[in-house]
Protein backbone atom coordinates (compact mmCIF):
# COMPACT_ATOMS: atom_id res chain seq x y z
CA UNK A 1 0.00 0.00 0.00
CA UNK A 2 2.88 2.28 0.28
CA UNK A 3 5.95 2.23 -2.20
CA UNK A 4 9.66 1.83 -1.24
CA UNK A 5 10.84 5.22 -1.50
CA UNK A 6 8.16 6.68 0.82
CA UNK A 7 9.03 3.92 3.41
CA UNK A 8 12.77 4.64 2.86
CA UNK A 9 11.96 8.40 3.58
CA UNK A 10 9.80 6.96 7.02
CA UNK A 11 12.36 4.67 8.30
CA UNK A 12 15.47 7.50 7.79
CA UNK A 13 13.83 10.45 9.97
CA UNK A 14 15.54 10.18 13.46
CA UNK A 15 12.20 11.85 14.62
CA UNK A 16 9.07 9.18 15.38
CA UNK A 17 11.87 7.29 16.76
CA UNK A 18 12.72 9.77 19.66
CA UNK A 19 8.90 11.06 19.79
CA UNK A 20 6.90 8.16 18.67
CA UNK A 21 4.43 10.23 16.60
CA UNK A 22 5.55 11.88 12.96
CA UNK A 23 3.55 13.24 10.24
CA UNK A 24 4.68 12.91 7.17
CA UNK A 25 3.51 14.37 3.40
CA UNK A 26 3.94 11.51 1.05
CA UNK A 27 2.78 10.96 -2.55
CA UNK A 28 -0.07 8.40 -0.72
CA UNK A 29 -1.02 11.54 0.92
CA UNK A 30 -0.68 12.86 4.54
CA UNK A 31 0.01 9.79 7.01
CA UNK A 32 1.03 9.42 10.62
CA UNK A 33 4.09 7.26 11.88
CA UNK A 34 3.20 5.93 15.15
CA UNK A 35 6.43 4.23 16.96
CA UNK A 36 6.11 2.00 20.05
CA UNK A 37 5.60 3.00 23.48
CA UNK A 38 7.35 2.09 26.13
CA UNK A 39 6.05 0.37 29.09
CA UNK A 40 4.33 2.29 31.78
CA UNK A 41 5.02 2.44 35.46
CA UNK A 42 2.22 0.08 37.13
CA UNK A 43 1.51 2.99 40.37
CA UNK A 44 -1.10 5.08 38.87
CA UNK A 45 -2.61 2.00 37.69
CA UNK A 46 -2.64 0.92 41.17
CA UNK A 47 -4.30 3.93 42.58
CA UNK A 48 -6.46 3.82 39.75
CA UNK A 49 -7.47 0.46 41.02
CA UNK A 50 -7.60 1.46 44.71
CA UNK A 51 -10.33 4.10 43.90
CA UNK A 52 -12.37 1.88 41.81
CA UNK A 53 -12.77 -0.64 44.66
CA UNK A 54 -13.28 1.71 47.26
CA UNK A 55 -16.14 3.20 45.10
CA UNK A 56 -17.30 0.40 44.08
CA UNK A 57 -17.33 1.01 40.15
CA UNK A 58 -15.00 -1.87 38.56
CA UNK A 59 -15.64 -0.17 35.22
CA UNK A 60 -13.26 2.45 36.14
CA UNK A 61 -10.19 0.37 36.85
CA UNK A 62 -7.15 0.10 35.18
CA UNK A 63 -6.58 -1.49 31.90
CA UNK A 64 -3.22 -2.39 31.63
CA UNK A 65 -1.00 -0.75 28.62
CA UNK A 66 1.93 -3.37 27.73
CA UNK A 67 3.75 -1.10 25.34
CA UNK A 68 6.22 -2.44 23.06
CA UNK A 69 5.20 -4.99 20.40
CA UNK A 70 2.41 -6.13 22.54
CA UNK A 71 0.47 -2.84 22.31
CA UNK A 72 1.03 -2.29 18.82
CA UNK A 73 -0.46 -5.30 17.93
CA UNK A 74 -3.15 -4.97 20.29
CA UNK A 75 -3.60 -1.18 18.26
CA UNK A 76 -3.52 -2.90 14.76
CA UNK A 77 -5.81 -5.37 16.04
CA UNK A 78 -8.60 -3.09 17.39
CA UNK A 79 -8.42 -0.62 14.14
CA UNK A 80 -9.06 -3.22 12.05
CA UNK A 81 -12.15 -4.59 14.13
CA UNK A 82 -13.27 -0.69 14.46
CA UNK A 83 -12.62 -0.35 10.84
CA UNK A 84 -15.14 -3.51 9.83
CA UNK A 85 -17.52 -2.56 11.74
CA UNK A 86 -17.27 0.78 9.04
CA UNK A 87 -16.41 3.05 12.34
CA UNK A 88 -14.22 6.02 11.38
CA UNK A 89 -10.90 5.41 12.01
CA UNK A 90 -7.52 5.54 10.50
CA UNK A 91 -6.81 3.11 7.68
CA UNK A 92 -3.53 1.10 8.49
CA UNK A 93 -1.26 1.34 5.49
CA UNK A 94 1.71 -0.02 6.69
CA UNK A 95 3.28 -1.91 9.17
CA UNK A 96 6.93 -2.57 10.46
CA UNK A 97 8.57 -4.98 13.51
CA UNK A 98 8.60 -1.14 16.04
CA UNK A 99 5.95 1.61 14.13
CA UNK A 100 2.85 1.58 11.60
CA UNK A 101 1.93 3.85 9.46
CA UNK A 102 -1.79 5.07 8.98
CA UNK A 103 -3.67 8.04 7.21
CA UNK A 104 -3.83 11.14 8.99
CA UNK A 105 -7.51 12.28 10.09
CA UNK A 106 -6.76 16.19 11.07
CA UNK A 107 -4.78 18.21 13.58
CA UNK A 108 -7.88 19.47 16.01
CA UNK A 109 -9.34 17.13 18.35
CA UNK A 110 -12.28 17.50 20.64
CA UNK A 111 -10.92 18.43 24.00
CA UNK A 112 -8.64 21.60 22.26
CA UNK A 113 -11.96 22.97 20.50
CA UNK A 114 -13.53 22.62 23.76
CA UNK A 115 -11.01 24.17 25.42
CA UNK A 116 -11.12 27.30 22.93
CA UNK A 117 -14.53 27.34 22.38
CA UNK A 118 -16.26 26.49 25.17
CA UNK A 119 -19.96 25.97 24.93
CA UNK A 120 -19.51 27.10 21.48
CA UNK A 121 -18.52 23.79 20.37
CA UNK A 122 -21.85 22.00 21.90
CA UNK A 123 -22.80 21.11 18.75
CA UNK A 124 -19.30 18.87 18.13
CA UNK A 125 -19.84 17.81 21.60
CA UNK A 126 -23.60 15.79 20.55
CA UNK A 127 -21.58 14.69 17.24
CA UNK A 128 -19.48 13.06 19.58
CA UNK A 129 -22.14 11.44 22.24
CA UNK A 130 -23.60 10.10 18.95
CA UNK A 131 -21.06 8.85 17.27
CA UNK A 132 -20.30 6.75 20.45
CA UNK A 133 -23.71 5.65 21.18
CA UNK A 134 -22.62 4.17 17.69
CA UNK A 135 -19.98 2.68 17.78
CA UNK A 136 -21.45 0.96 21.19
CA UNK A 137 -24.49 -0.01 18.71
CA UNK A 138 -22.00 -2.07 16.25
CA UNK A 139 -20.93 -4.41 19.19
CA UNK A 140 -17.55 -1.99 19.47
CA UNK A 141 -16.03 0.01 22.19
CA UNK A 142 -12.88 2.58 22.59
CA UNK A 143 -11.08 2.36 25.87
CA UNK A 144 -9.31 5.41 25.53
CA UNK A 145 -12.31 7.44 25.25
CA UNK A 146 -10.72 10.74 26.18
CA UNK A 147 -11.90 14.08 24.05
CA UNK A 148 -8.50 14.12 23.02
CA UNK A 149 -8.89 11.11 21.17
CA UNK A 150 -12.03 12.56 18.94
CA UNK A 151 -10.45 14.19 15.89
CA UNK A 152 -13.15 17.20 14.86
CA UNK A 153 -12.48 20.04 12.21
CA UNK A 154 -16.68 21.57 11.11
CA UNK A 155 -17.81 18.18 12.26
CA UNK A 156 -17.05 14.81 13.87
CA UNK A 157 -13.72 13.33 12.01
CA UNK A 158 -12.52 10.48 13.36
CA UNK A 159 -11.50 8.06 16.72
CA UNK A 160 -7.74 7.51 17.55
CA UNK A 161 -5.44 5.63 20.10
CA UNK A 162 -6.37 1.83 20.99
CA UNK A 163 -3.24 0.36 22.70
CA UNK A 164 -5.12 -1.02 25.68
CA UNK A 165 -8.03 -3.38 25.24
CA UNK A 166 -10.05 -3.51 28.65
CA UNK A 167 -12.01 -6.85 27.39
CA UNK A 168 -8.67 -7.99 29.15
CA UNK A 169 -10.01 -6.93 32.25
CA UNK A 170 -13.91 -6.37 32.03
CA UNK A 171 -17.17 -7.20 30.19
CA UNK A 172 -17.91 -5.72 26.77
CA UNK A 173 -21.14 -3.80 28.76
CA UNK A 174 -18.07 -2.46 31.17
CA UNK A 175 -15.99 -1.04 28.73
CA UNK A 176 -18.99 0.46 27.00
CA UNK A 177 -20.17 1.88 30.34
CA UNK A 178 -16.66 2.87 31.16
CA UNK A 179 -16.36 4.87 27.68
CA UNK A 180 -19.31 7.10 28.18
CA UNK A 181 -17.91 8.02 32.01
CA UNK A 182 -14.40 9.22 30.27
CA UNK A 183 -15.74 10.85 27.54
CA UNK A 184 -17.81 12.78 29.95
CA UNK A 185 -14.59 12.98 32.74
CA UNK A 186 -12.75 14.58 29.46
CA UNK A 187 -15.42 17.25 28.39
CA UNK A 188 -18.14 18.04 30.82
CA UNK A 189 -15.53 20.80 32.51
CA UNK A 190 -14.31 22.80 29.29
CA UNK A 191 -17.83 22.68 27.71
CA UNK A 192 -19.47 24.37 30.96
CA UNK A 193 -23.19 23.71 29.16
CA UNK A 194 -25.99 25.20 31.36
CA UNK A 195 -27.47 22.04 33.41
CA UNK A 196 -30.58 21.80 31.53
CA UNK A 197 -29.09 22.05 28.28
CA UNK A 198 -26.47 19.52 29.02
CA UNK A 199 -29.28 17.34 30.55
CA UNK A 200 -31.08 17.11 27.63
CA UNK A 201 -28.59 16.32 25.64
CA UNK A 202 -27.56 13.19 27.42
CA UNK A 203 -31.05 12.31 28.01
CA UNK A 204 -31.37 11.95 24.34
CA UNK A 205 -28.52 10.06 23.96
CA UNK A 206 -28.38 7.81 26.67
CA UNK A 207 -32.36 6.88 26.35
CA UNK A 208 -30.95 5.19 22.74
CA UNK A 209 -28.44 2.91 24.94
CA UNK A 210 -28.43 -0.40 25.45
CA UNK A 211 -30.66 -1.36 28.58
CA UNK A 212 -27.19 -3.51 30.29
CA UNK A 213 -25.08 0.08 29.86
CA UNK A 214 -28.06 2.05 31.09
CA UNK A 215 -28.65 -0.15 34.26
CA UNK A 216 -24.42 0.21 34.91
CA UNK A 217 -24.32 3.69 34.18
CA UNK A 218 -27.41 4.03 37.01
CA UNK A 219 -24.74 2.26 38.86
CA UNK A 220 -22.37 4.71 38.92
CA UNK A 221 -24.63 7.15 39.18
CA UNK A 222 -25.58 6.04 43.03
CA UNK A 223 -21.77 4.83 43.26
CA UNK A 224 -20.10 8.31 42.37
CA UNK A 225 -22.93 10.70 43.90
CA UNK A 226 -21.21 11.43 46.93
CA UNK A 227 -18.28 13.17 45.26
CA UNK A 228 -20.29 16.23 44.39
CA UNK A 229 -20.38 17.30 48.04
CA UNK A 230 -16.35 17.71 47.76
CA UNK A 231 -15.61 21.23 47.21
CA UNK A 232 -14.65 21.47 43.73
CA UNK A 233 -11.13 23.28 43.84
CA UNK A 234 -9.27 22.87 41.03
CA UNK A 235 -5.88 24.08 43.40
CA UNK A 236 -6.94 21.23 45.79
CA UNK A 237 -7.89 17.99 43.69
CA UNK A 238 -6.42 18.74 40.37
CA UNK A 239 -8.13 18.99 37.10
CA UNK A 240 -9.20 15.26 36.62
CA UNK A 241 -10.90 14.75 40.11
CA UNK A 242 -13.01 18.15 39.59
CA UNK A 243 -13.77 16.78 36.16
CA UNK A 244 -14.92 13.36 37.85
CA UNK A 245 -17.25 15.23 40.17
CA UNK A 246 -18.96 17.17 37.18
CA UNK A 247 -19.46 13.37 35.91
CA UNK A 248 -21.11 13.07 39.25
CA UNK A 249 -23.21 15.62 39.34
CA UNK A 250 -24.89 14.85 35.74
CA UNK A 251 -24.98 10.98 36.53
CA UNK A 252 -26.98 12.37 39.70
CA UNK A 253 -29.60 14.47 38.18
CA UNK A 254 -30.59 12.22 35.77
CA UNK A 255 -30.92 9.53 39.09
CA UNK A 256 -33.12 12.17 40.77
CA UNK A 257 -34.61 13.80 38.33
CA UNK A 258 -36.56 10.48 37.16
CA UNK A 259 -34.70 10.14 33.80
CA UNK A 260 -36.05 6.44 33.79
CA UNK A 261 -35.52 5.90 30.30
CA UNK A 262 -31.94 7.03 30.22
CA UNK A 263 -30.98 4.51 33.77
CA UNK A 264 -33.77 2.35 34.57
CA UNK A 265 -33.50 0.12 31.63
CA UNK A 266 -36.90 1.30 30.45
CA UNK A 267 -38.03 0.81 26.95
Amino acid sequence: MMSAASIARIEASPVWAARRIEIFDLPEGRVLVKGQRAQRSPWPHRILNWFARMAGVPYLKAVPVHGGTHSQSIELQRLHALALAGLPVPQVLHVAPSYFVMSYLGPTDLAVTLREQGVRAFGLWTASLEQLLEVHARGQYLSQCFARNMIVSQKFDGLIDFEDDPLEVMSLVEAQTRDWLIFLQSSLWNLGAPPAVLDGALRDVLQRESPAVRATLRHAALRLAWLRWLPSDRRIWGKDFVSLQAVASALHRHHLLGATSAFHGDT
